[in-house]
């Protein structure tokens, strides 16, 4: 699938593939095949796993009933925004054949954003009505005066981006969903909006000459094939955040070491709960303590989907900052931080680094954490043409009382 190739002493090389950690998914799989740009009809093919979308099977405990509120309730709103941006382009898209994807938006996200309001309220008593916040209201609007190629252009990135983080927040889903059913639609969701974004992608490189950066963004803002991969958009576009995480700039007391921003992972505050950590990030419980040991108390993270080919590098720039101090050390309580790599649609394990735990930050630091590893290089290789999720976070280990961070920054997938 892929391997590893560390640029510090601190960095595990050798991943540690479990056996009992990959995807529960029902679904049809995911497969490089599925992301072909060939096919524009682009239907919801409706998989096996959907065919017991009427089935009933309960959620099996608290923390997956959670997981499902809080899902349906953000896809129902992302959908929503889906749809009144594809009524647009049915209505102003100058090429056919955008016209007729943009109609297959409307008519699938409605039938997926109905039967997820239908399932809120009948496994767990929710009404929710889709609301638009107000910068998802301004760039309606300035879509709205947009005609010919300007419009096209911008729904295609705009909508693609969109897609990207739809995909993000369905991949966690289609394991950690209570309800074999959600698990299939959101296998469905990612199958589906991947060959859309893929499309889309083709058709502004064929006819425009350009690719999905943000309008007004310096070319920079992407870093090869990963959008928006050094945060020079100031904000987390093509991105999903799992806890909490913020961008930073140079007045943090790191410096960046691509542009003006880095991304922070912080264990502080707005967290989530160590026993729901993992699934969360579309894994099995116990996958991260294969690399630490010690009982997660909470944690953060950011997660990427991205397409690779084989023999492309991936790799990113980390930076992990502690208050804990091997002196403050009670039993297992050893903070660390981590990276995954999971294989969508395949029966590849997920892939588990370890960064770097507070035994490896040597360098007094300029923040306010009292020590740093200091900006240290990771690197992949993958092995495997397909699409894949990164996920990148710290926790605390066992105590809550001294928090560490993850600094990330430039992002890059390299043909080889």
């Amino acid at each position: 699938m892929f391997h590893s190739n560390g640029s510090s002493s601190s960095l595990t090389t050798d991943p540690l593939s479990t056996t009992s950690n990959g995807l529960a998914v029902t679904a049809t799989p995911l497969t490089a095949d599925s992301f072909s740009t060939s096919d524009l009809a682009l239907h919801l093919s409706k998989s096996a796993a959907s065919d017991v979308y009427a089935a009933g099977s309960p959620a099996s405990d608290e923390s997956a009933a959670r997981f499902d509120v809080r899902y349906l309730q953000q896809t129902i709103d992302h959908h929503q925004m889906a749809i009144d941006m594809a009524e647009l382009a049915v209505d102003r898209a100058i090429n056919n054949d955008l016209r007729a994807l943009a109609q297959n938006i409307v008519a699938n996200q409605t039938e997926e954003r109905e039967t997820m309001q239908t399932w809120l309220k009948d496994w767990y008593g929710f009404e929710f009505e889709p609301e638009m916040n107000p910068g998802e209201e301004r760039m309606m609007k300035e879509m709205s005066i947009m005609k010919g190629a300007e419009f096209e252009i911008t729904f295609m990135r705009q909508m693609t981006m969109h897609h990207m983080a739809g995909i993000n927040d369905a991949v966690p889903c289609t394991a950690s969903a209570g309800y074999v059913e959600l698990k299939g639609l959101c296998n469905d969701i990612a199958s589906t909006q991947m060959r859309e974004a893929e499309q889309m992608r083709q058709w502004l490189r064929d006819r425009y000459q350009t690719s999905v950066d943000m309008i007004g963004v310096s070319p920079d803002a992407d870093n090869g094939s990963i959008p928006n991969g050094s945060f020079e958009r100031g904000n987390f576009t093509g991105w999903s955040t799992v806890g909490h995480a913020d961008i930073q700039m140079l007045d943090y007391g790191v410096f960046p070491t691509d542009g003006a921003f880095q991304a922070l992972i912080t264990t502080e505050s707005e967290t989530v709960p160590g026993t729901e950590f993992e699934s969360r990030l579309g894994l099995r419980q116990g996958t991260l303590s294969t690399i630490h040991s010690g009982d997660i108390d909470e944690g953060s993270a950011l997660q990427l989907t991205f397409n690779a080919q084989a023999g492309d590098t991936l790799t990113f720039d980390w930076n992990f900052l502690t208050n804990e101090l091997e002196s403050d050390l009670v039993g297992s309580s050893n903070d660390f931080s981590f990276a995954v790599l999971q294989s969508i649609g395949s029966e590849q394990q997920p892939l588990v680094y370890e960064l770097t735990d507070i035994h490896e930050v040597p360098n007094t630091s300029r923040t306010m954490f009292t020590n740093e590893s200091g900006y240290r290089t990771f690197s992949a290789t993958i092995d495997t043409s397909g699409t894949y999720t990164l996920s990148v976070g710290a926790v605390n280990i066992d105590d809550p009382l001294f928090d560490s961070v993850l600094l990330v920054d430039n992002f890059q997938l390299t043909s080889a």
